[in-house]
């Protein structure tokens, strides 16, 4: 190796080895400092076990949005289904955890949906919604069988 090369390599080397140094002791530091800090404790708990929460109006616009590319909706339609949706998802929001009343809410909606549309609609209504349980199943079938799978696979030896 002539001068050049070295004179080249040995910055380079140093650079790689103090980036590899920081990365390694800023891992060790959140791992160490998570454990040890309260607040980091609680901020990091929080993000990881924190759920999305959806604005009612995003849903109201999206429930709205799938109907009409569901069922093709008139104009005339889409202004009586919006009252039904907006109601349908305030009084959900108000009936957290009321298993009961949410049954009863979603058959007063599906009842009331129903009423403004076409018999030609309900019909693609209701294959929609049976494609869409379907499709549900489906997915949690997959998922029980992918994690059921590697709990019941041997351990791998050495």
């Amino acid at each position: 190796m002539n001068l050049k090369s070295f004179i080249r390599v040995v910055p380079t080397m140093l650079l790689c080895a103090t980036i590899s140094a920081a990365f390694t002791a800023t891992k060790a530091t959140d791992a160490a400092g998570a454990a040890a800090s309260p607040a980091a404790e609680t901020a990091g708990a929080g993000a990881k076990a924190a759920k999305r929460t959806v604005s009612p109006d995003a849903i109201k616009k999206t429930r709205l949005t799938v109907l009409k590319k569901e069922v093709g909706l008139t104009a005339d339609q889409e202004a009586k289904a919006k009252p039904i949706i907006d109601k349908y998802v305030d009084d959900r929001a108000e009936a957290k955890g009321d298993k009961a009343k949410l049954v009863d809410l979603k058959t007063k909606y599906d009842s009331d949906i129903n009423a403004i549309l076409t018999p030609d609609q309900q019909k693609k209504l209701s294959t929609s919604k049976a494609a869409r349980v379907e499709k549900m199943k489906a997915a949690r079938a997959a998922k029980a069988a992918s994690s059921a799978s590697p709990a019941a696979s041997p351990a791998k030896s050495n």
